[in-house]
């Protein structure tokens, strides 16, 4: 196997890791929309479950497999890794990282806990004001905008 063929293998498997972590960013999209509307335990149990889902089986094993197969396919090709696009779209990357490691993941675990151990029935205080927390409203916008961006520079390259 030439270095080009492996090149190829390691760009696909790095896009079918950032078409996983942009599922998780559309999941996180539209549970974090919907959950404003929720009032009921259940209801909201069953959105926190998705919400753990994506931020721990799905985000975290996309983003290793993104960096790792990324760097391979740079290396294959010959990219210097301090190519302005390249390196602004790592900026990004690490970014969204630090984000979702440091305030996504650690509020959707925080309402899965809640959740699993409230009884059924209306919301309690203390998932409603958790779920009215600003800093996951803020931050889950952020990385999605974030990400795009990194996608448009891998994609367009651009020349600056």
């Amino acid at each position: 196997m030439d270095d080009f063929d492996l090149y190829r293998l390691f760009k696909t498997l790095h896009v079918v890791a950032v078409i996983v972590l942009g599922g998780g960013f559309v999941l996180e999209g539209i549970v974090g929309s919907l959950l404003p509307k929720v009032k009921t335990v259940q209801e909201a149990r069953a959105y926190a479950l998705l919400l753990y889902i994506s931020e721990n089986f799905l985000s975290i094993p996309a983003a290793i497999i993104l960096a790792v197969f990324g760097y391979l396919a740079a290396d294959r090709i010959g990219y210097d890794l301090d190519v302005t696009w390249l390196l602004l779209g790592q900026i990004g990357f690490y970014g969204i990282v630090v984000i979702a490691l440091a305030v996504l993941r650690p509020a959707s675990n925080r309402l899965y806990k809640m959740t699993r151990e409230a009884p059924d029935g209306p919301l309690t205080a203390e998932i409603t004001a958790h779920m009215k927390n600003v800093g996951p409203m803020i931050a889950g916008p952020a990385t999605t905008v974030i990400f795009v961006a990194v996608i448009y520079l891998m994609v367009a390259k651009p020349n600056w």
